[in-house]
């Protein structure tokens, strides 16, 4: 996960919430506003959103493709916390939830409710990873809530982050030079492309996105870092 920083809600929900009686609905200038703060990446295990995900049939070779391709997620659930299923500051934007064979994020949570948030910055400070691309908190409570409500540690979550870093890494060895070891300045010139958003083009138009995964590359980075002070 990486820090999420909420910019101030669209007017056309603020518009919308103050309509009387209205429920909570995820009008599309909510979900977009959610999209472009997150960079398109799912706020809990970082994989480019929009996106549909398959389902496999029991003979696990025919499949569907899931009917969204992302999902508004309020971090206290609509369930158990009603004042808060309109209030901007509480809702994160997530992928299908179904890589693999398994579901995560909020197809998996649910009406559950989770004690940390992508938002805290105090959070985000408690995340590790381990070299295989498993992602891990420093305290307890959030981290078997991360791998037990949310599901971060699939197979193929697991092997995606992994597969990130070990590119970013051999992106490191190549722009160096041979037979150096890595300096401060190139990793900070990485650090700086993977902490930030790049314009992208997709078949709607040009984008400001994040990279995929990229907190574990941010986290390994800071690291690196430390230890050449």
């Amino acid at each position: 996960m990486i820090l999420i920083t909420k910019n101030k809600e669209p007017k056309e929900w603020t518009e919308y919430i103050n309509t009387p009686g209205v429920d909570y609905q995820a009008i599309p200038e909510l979900v977009q506003s959610l999209l472009k703060e997150q960079g398109y990446i799912c706020a809990y295990c970082m994989r480019r959103i929009p996106t549909k995900d398959k389902i496999y049939k029991k003979d696990g070779v025919n499949f569907v493709y899931t009917n969204e391709d992302h999902r508004v997620e309020h971090i206290k659930s609509r369930e158990q916390h009603n004042d808060l299923k309109l209030d901007y500051t509480n809702m994160v934007v997530c992928c299908p939830g179904h890589i693999g064979a398994q579901d995560h994020c909020d197809r998996l949570k649910g009406p559950k409710d989770i004690s940390f948030s992508p938002i805290d910055k105090q959070f985000i400070e408690t995340i590790r990873y381990s070299s295989n691309g498993e992602i891990s908190s420093t305290n307890d409570v959030y981290n078997n809530e991360m791998k037990d409500v949310l599901n971060l540690n699939t197979e193929l979550l697991r092997r995606n982050r992994f597969l990130m870093l070990t590119e970013v890494i051999s992106q490191i060895n190549s722009t160096c030079k041979k037979g150096k070891n890595w300096d401060k300045r190139t990793l900070e010139l990485f650090l700086k492309k993977y902490s930030e958003k790049h314009s992208e083009k997709d078949e709607e138009g040009t984008k400001e996105k994040y990279y995929p995964y990229c907190g574990i590359i941010i986290w390994y980075l800071q690291k690196k870092l430390r230890t050449l002070g």
